[in-house]
């Protein structure tokens, strides 16, 4: 009995054409404020010069530790890689998590009320890109920035539909390695994210992370 050579190695799928993609676990990666480009593990993808293209889908508030000694208020990102990303840089439609603190916080946020004058933000292209600082004592670091721009040309605005498609569909996009050590504020009042922040116990029957 012969069988379908091409479906025998088809061992975990193949990314969907004209689709996006939702790997079984997030691609994700890192914004690398100390050498600043964006890096899948310990490999840089990008220099500081460069700029990413992305949609974003989703954000969420976390509190915790993402596995570094910081612990505090985290922003969980998915987003879609732009059409004209370089796919040895970030994979072709498919979905992608990282996550920001601090200063990196409030510089997205302040590029969506920006973008909120003109459009919706969900609509258009977000570009990440890094902003050399010196420390206090001398050393170099780099901050994110972010800027917002309308989508233009044939495949931008193709991809806005399959965006619009998947969503629609209302995909689980949750990052369970990425938030083992972490609370999401989603959803609590007040008195809960206050409990959880200042490291109260005195709320058990807090939500489970998502």
């Amino acid at each position: 009995m012969s069988a379908n050579k091409s479906d025998s190695m088809s061992v975990f799928g193949v990314r969907p054409v004209d689709a996006i993609c939702l790997p079984s676990v997030p691609y994700s990666v890192r914004l690398n404020c100390q050498h600043g480009g964006l890096a899948k593990v310990k490999e840089l993808r990008t220099k500081p010069s460069e700029k990413i293209d992305v949609a974003i889908i989703k954000v969420v508030q976390f509190y915790g530790s993402l596995g570094l000694d910081y612990i505090g208020p985290w922003l969980q990102v998915f987003f879609v890689p732009a059409p004209g990303v370089d796919a040895k840089v970030l994979p072709k439609n498919t979905v992608c998590v990282f996550y920001i603190k601090k200063q990196n916080i409030a510089a997205l946020y302040d590029c969506v009320q920006d973008a909120m004058s003109e459009k919706d933000p969900g609509m258009g292209i977000f570009s990440i890109g890094f902003e050399k600082q010196s420390g206090r004592d001398g050393s170099a670091y780099y901050t994110v920035n972010f800027a917002w721009r309308e989508r233009s040309g044939a495949e931008e605005e193709k991809q806005l539909t399959l965006l619009s498609a998947f969503l629609a569909t209302q995909p689980n996009l949750i990052d369970l390695d990425g938030t083992r050590s972490m609370q999401c504020l989603a959803g609590l009042s007040p008195e809960q994210v206050s409990a959880i922040t200042s490291g109260s116990n005195s709320l058990p029957s807090l939500p489970p992370s998502r």
